[in-house]
């Protein structure tokens, strides 16, 4: 999942924040952090797709933060979430560190926090896994994260549920697990013009040896030996033209 780092020593705003964008945002990994420190080793372990930082930290300074990142060539999208005033000189410090986006805490809005991660969920590649089986939607997640780690992945075993992502996320690509009529399958074909979002995505189903035609999708492909290699090849030639970080 997209993995959301959120720096801030005020805990009542860290968890309101949190609270907000996981209500909002639901396919979001949100960690938290009270100080630089704390921060890089979250970041040291596993960079996250989006950094919220202040600027004044108890242990450090936002703007230097940032500039160790980008010098260690991470492209995490920073957004600084600061209680500086919203003028010139603040705005271009954040921006000249390597910050995507500055938002001062007296003027933004919920609003507008919600459009900074729209905005950068926009600059990325974005990836729905639909699996009844909680297993298999794990492991498809840790393979679009070895291979494409900049892309937005969400996952959901229900249909329901993955008509409501669809209509947040607006995915590029869903991968289907198809089980061969069954009940998920026929869901499936039930929602699947809603999970297109306006018949944007494109559409990969998984199934088993011998079922592919029962598969309802763009491309099908049929778990064995030659998986990942034609995944991938799918994959890149669906994501790979598009103006995105992959």
């Amino acid at each position: 999942m997209f993995k959301t780092l959120i720096i801030e020593d005020n805990l009542f705003l860290s968890e309101a924040l949190r609270a907000a964008l996981q209500a909002h945002f639901p396919f979001l990994a949100l960690l938290q952090a009270t100080g630089i420190r704390e921060a890089l080793a979250q970041v040291e372990s596993a960079p996250p797709g989006l950094i919220f930082t202040d600027m004044r930290l108890p242990d450090g300074n936002g703007l230097e933060f940032t500039r160790s990142l980008r010098a260690a060539g991470i492209d995490s999208a920073i957004v600084f979430l600061t209680s500086q005033a919203d003028i010139p000189e603040y705005r271009e410090a954040a921006l000249s560190s390597g910050a995507d986006l500055f938002l001062s805490k007296g003027t933004a809005s919920l609003s507008d926090i919600f459009g900074a991660v729209e905005s950068i969920l926009a600059s990325r590649a974005r990836v729905l896994i639909a699996a009844e089986d909680a297993d298999y939607r794990e492991q498809m997640d840790v393979f679009f994260s070895r291979g494409w780690p900049s892309t937005v992945v969400a996952c959901t075993g229900d249909w329901d549920d993955a008509r409501k992502t669809a209509d947040i996320l607006k995915p590029d690509l869903v991968v289907v697990r198809s089980a061969a009529n069954t009940e998920w399958d026929r869901r499936f074909r039930e929602t699947i013009g809603g999970v297109r979002a306006g018949g944007r995505a494109y559409v990969i189903g998984i199934c088993d040896p011998g079922f592919a035609d029962a598969c309802p999708a763009d491309h099908r492909v049929e778990n064995g030996a030659e998986f990942s290699q034609a995944m991938v090849a799918i994959i890149n030639l669906t994501l790979a033209d598009r103006a995105y970080r992959l």
